[in-house]
């Protein structure tokens, strides 16, 4: 797949890597100033959902996002970290053919002899996080070029400047998943700020400190419509699509994905931030769209597809594979 993104900046080019409108699940960004080349939580999975292991078609797009966040890895000297679930890092697994296709080869392949800005595995941090982030930290410390915590600091390239933010709720405030670090890429006068995992943002708090950076364009994980009244409250959700609308009008470039393209819903969900964006003269698109591409959500629609592209034999053996052993067994699709 050819990336030709708009470029609505001068001096950041801006390039999603993977997002849900493109198949799979992560938030991967590719940044590129004249000082530096980096990549935003190089990270893509696919997920649990609707009792059925990914399709056939989720497999074929987690093989191109991780060939593409591979391809960019390859061309960046700096790679964040803004927290560690599996959509945004890329684990020194032994093997995983179900949800990552990451092993340890792919782990060397985007973090070797990379400067790591990473979130701290000390602070602010659930166990489940704090465990990955040490295993992939381990790893990662004879083969990268650095690895800093970066945590509330800012790290000078050039005229480039790449300021984190604190911890800032994954979601809504008190979230058992725990926080997340926003990071703002700041270039002859052009700010870039990247919000992963922030869903909307839930949190009023979270919304102004995007708001006082003043940023340029903004890139956001909007809230997971599919766990309201499940896992996340209503309430949340709905204040995450307001903040979101809050958000785009006071902001000229927009792109929000992530868990809101989730849901086959999500356009309708979000047609006051998108009203509101019109109104004020922004502009707010979804990864695949500010890519020039036609939306390609595919978790959302799993079970039309198992219905309507049914996998071959062979798949279907795969899948009743033991657990362990389906982890070790590459998928025929």
């Amino acid at each position: 797949m050819s990336l030709k993104p708009i470029q609505p900046l001068k001096h950041i080019i801006v390039k999603p890597l993977a997002s849900e409108s493109l198949g799979v699940r992560s938030m991967c960004l590719y940044v590129e100033t004249k000082d530096v080349k980096a990549v935003l939580d190089p990270g893509v999975s696919l997920g649990p959902r609707f009792r059925r292991l990914p399709h056939p078609r989720e497999y074929k797009a987690l093989e191109e996002a991780r060939r593409r966040i591979r391809h960019y890895a390859s061309k960046a000297y700096v790679v964040t970290v803004s927290h560690y679930h599996y959509d945004h890092i890329t684990p020194p697994f032994e093997s995983d053919w179900v949800w990552t296709w990451s092993n340890r080869e792919e782990c060397a392949a985007i973090y070797s002899g990379k400067l790591m800005l990473v979130k701290n595995i000390k602070r602010k941090i659930n166990l489940s996080q704090r465990q990955r982030g040490w295993i992939l930290q381990k790893f990662t410390r004879e083969i990268a070029e650095r690895i800093e915590v970066c945590d509330g600091k800012t790290f000078e390239f050039g005229d480039t400047v790449f300021r984190f933010s604190e911890p800032v709720p994954h979601g809504e405030e008190g979230s058992a998943l725990g926080w997340v670090l926003m990071v703002t890429v700041e270039s002859r006068g052009e700010k870039l700020l990247y919000c992963s995992d922030v869903q909307g943002p839930m949190s009023s708090k979270t919304l102004e400190l995007i708001l006082a950076e003043k940023p340029d364009m903004i890139v956001v994980g909007g809230p997971p419509l599919y766990l309201a009244g499940f896992r996340v409250r209503k309430e949340s959700i709905e204040r995450g699509l307001e903040n979101l609308a809050k958000l785009v009008s006071e902001t000229r470039v927009t792109v929000v994905d992530h868990h809101l393209l989730r849901d086959r819903g999500w356009r309708d969900a979000a047609r006051h931030a998108f009203s509101e964006a019109a109104r004020h003269g922004n502009m707010l698109y979804i990864a695949a769209g500010f890519l020039g591409l036609e939306e390609n959500l595919l978790e959302a629609y799993r079970a039309e597809l198992y219905e309507k592209e049914p996998p071959s034999r062979e798949f279907i053996r795969w899948t009743r594979l033991p657990a362990d052993k389906r982890r070790r067994v590459e998928p025929p699709i």
